[in-house]
């Protein structure tokens, strides 16, 4: 495992300085050059990449690793220089798990937000000035809702840790504290999902029908902005959920099929690193007002034959987002 977890670092570390390069990046071009996303998008988009430069600077702290044997799943820290403080380290993994859930929650928001936008105008409106506290307190009572059950159902116990120590062998023991938390956390994120699916596909139709009554204009930036969503929904699903899935429920359904499991499962998160720089760089290649700035800023530095070009009226894209 040492050696893995060496490499794992290093991916870590990468991740970190490509995070802080794209993110730093998008939010200097957001406020300084963007003119189309503006209002409460605006916001929003902000606080998910300031969320992703703190998702990917807290794993260099907290350093999850997991480890699957059997019907047991051991999480914990990999940080040796704050190895004297163990529950602090306890708490940090709590918070890099809880950071993945307002990840998805603030996804779910962007989702509600843009579907409101396009079929009900005044409710969206609610969701600036305090109602930015609102939909903010949701985001993260999610994530805290996520790491408080991990820290009260799944601590170290006697049992546990008789039983990753390979001395204990009843296979009757159940721990209903951690089922308790698979099914909150289950609960929390399908409700994340259940809310971007109802309003992507709600979207999808809304978009398909106004289509002919919309501008080229407000045709390109609302397909821009809709692919830039599901493009942020499915990067995490494919690169975290998905693959993590089987290890997570692996503990529950090993008994039933009696299939011997001991794997180092901590490579999860050096998958997960690779999440905020890829979200942020895809919604800056789908967003074609980023391609503009970005080439626009490094003008003087880019050969004579490429041609910086603007696609999107100011004025109308910037209605059309404004809330």
């Amino acid at each position: 495992m040492t050696l893995f977890y060496e490499y794992s670092y290093i991916f870590t570390q990468c991740g970190f300085v490509s995070t802080s390069i794209a993110n730093t990046l998008f939010i200097y071009l957001t406020i300084l050059h963007i003119k189309k996303i503006t209002g409460t998008y605006k916001v929003m988009v902000l606080v998910f990449s300031f969320i992703g430069l703190f998702f990917s600077a807290w794993e260099l702290v907290s350093r999850p690793f997991c480890h699957n044997y059997n019907k047991a799943l051991m999480y914990f820290s990999l940080n040796t220089w704050l190895a004297e403080y163990p529950e602090f380290l306890r708490i940090a993994i709590g918070i890099y798990a809880a950071l993945y859930i307002v990840i998805l929650a603030i996804i779910a928001v962007q989702f509600l937000f843009r579907y409101f936008t396009l079929c009900q105008q005044n409710f969206a409106r609610k969701f600036g000035g305090t109602g930015v506290i609102v939909w903010m307190f949701y985001v993260f009572l999610s994530g805290s809702i996520y790491a408080g059950t991990m820290h009260v159902f799944c601590g170290s116990d006697e049992f546990s840790d008789s039983y990753m120590r390979g001395t204990l062998t009843n296979v009757r023991h159940c721990r209903w504290g951690v089922i308790k938390f698979l099914l909150s956390g289950v609960a929390i994120i399908a409700l994340q999902y259940l809310i971007i699916i109802y309003c992507g596909v709600s979207m999808h139709n809304v978009l398909q029908k106004e289509f002919a009554q919309q501008s080229v204009v407000n045709r390109k930036l609302q397909k821009q902005f809709f692919r830039a969503l599901v493009v942020q929904t499915i990067v995490p699903t494919f690169l975290f959920v998905l693959p993590i899935a089987p290890f997570l429920i692996g503990p529950l359904i090993q008994p039933f099929f009696l299939f011997e499991m001991n794997f180092e499962t901590g490579w999860m998160y050096v998958i997960l690193c690779l999440y905020p720089p890829i979200d942020t760089i895809a919604f800056m290649l789908i967003v074609s007002e980023y391609k503009t700035a970005t080439l626009e800023m490094f003008k003087p530095v880019l050969p004579k034959g490429v041609k910086v070009t603007s696609e999107i009226s100011t004025s109308t894209a910037a209605a059309v987002t404004r809330q």
